[in-house]
């Protein structure tokens, strides 16, 4: 009766050390997949002059960023999280003709790219919006 409890207890540690083993696996690839610093650099708007220059991203999930269109628009807020393993941007801007108007953008690492949505909120519209990297 012991040996069979401690086979038993025996195989039940395998498996938790190998489900243990696994999880950090996968967040180690989660972590290199999220690495929050590919998206610093300067983005330009492929439709238009509009550029968005990302200085600084923190830990906390906030970031440094600019907005140009060409000169430059207050950035009222700026965040960046991970979702999955994939990076997601939100910069909200706060000027003159710019009360809350919003990017929402993911990173797409194979393009190199930031694609999603612009929300203009004076005519309260929403725009598909794609950025590829200048610098």
């Amino acid at each position: 009766m012991i040996k069979l409890f401690l086979i038993l207890l025996l195989n039940v540690s395998v498996l938790l050390f190998i489900a243990c083993d696994n999880k950090t696996e996968n967040k180690s690839q989660v972590a290199q997949k999220t690495d929050k610093t590919k998206i610093i650099g300067e983005w330009l708007r492929t439709d238009s002059d509009y550029m968005i220059k990302i200085v600084e991203v923190n830990d906390n999930g906030s970031m440094l960023a600019k907005y140009f269109n060409p000169e430059s628009i207050n950035v009222g807020r700026a965040n960046w999280e991970s979702i999955s393993g994939d990076l997601k941007i939100i910069i909200e801007l706060r000027d003159v003709n710019y009360p809350g108007s919003t990017y929402t953008l993911n990173y797409l690492a194979d393009k190199d790219m930031l694609a999603g949505e612009y929300y203009q909120a004076v005519e309260g519209l929403t725009f598909y919006v794609e950025f590829e990297r200048s610098r």
